[in-house]
């Protein structure tokens, strides 16, 4: 099989839409809506302290977080099913570009700012971040603009 069908930027951008809505965005987002008793138990497994207003900000963090990560799925589906060719190629490289930052900021968080360590977890956002950018790449000289 021809590599510029295996890395379509159609499949990739669609592949980490779903995987990223459904694996880490609605969970994320349903979170903010989790009940009091839920966060302070989610706080106690952590050893963190429980007083209201830490569980408050937590449940408000993690709206937020969700509804920030569900904002990146429409640019990446939007770049699949509605450009072709080159403009398709140069936007896959921007998603790519953005899942990159977002991953390496991702284990900066992880590992620098709370102390944790690597795990394999982060595989899968470098396969799919280096997958969307060598699609990009490799279709960079397609023809087409708009998608039919």
């Amino acid at each position: 099989m021809d590599q510029k069908k295996i890395f379509n930027p159609k499949i990739w951008l669609t592949l980490f839409a779903v995987a990223h809505t459904f694996a880490f965005a609605l969970w994320a987002l349903m979170a903010g809506f989790a009940t009091d008793a839920e966060v302070v138990e989610w706080l106690i497994e952590d050893g963190l302290p429980t007083d209201q207003i830490i569980v408050d900000e937590m449940r408000s963090a993690m709206f937020f977080l969700g509804v920030m990560a569900i904002s990146i799925v429409p640019p990446f589906i939007g770049t699949a099913f509605l450009l072709k060719g080159r403009p398709q190629a140069i936007m896959t490289l921007v998603c790519g570009g953005t899942m990159t930052m977002m991953w390496l900021l991702s284990i900066y968080g992880d590992v620098v700012v709370e102390g944790g360590g690597f795990s394999a977890d982060y595989l899968l956002g470098a396969i799919f971040a280096g997958s969307i950018l060598y699609s990009g790449y490799l279709h960079l000289e397609d023809e087409g603009h708009i998608a039919d």
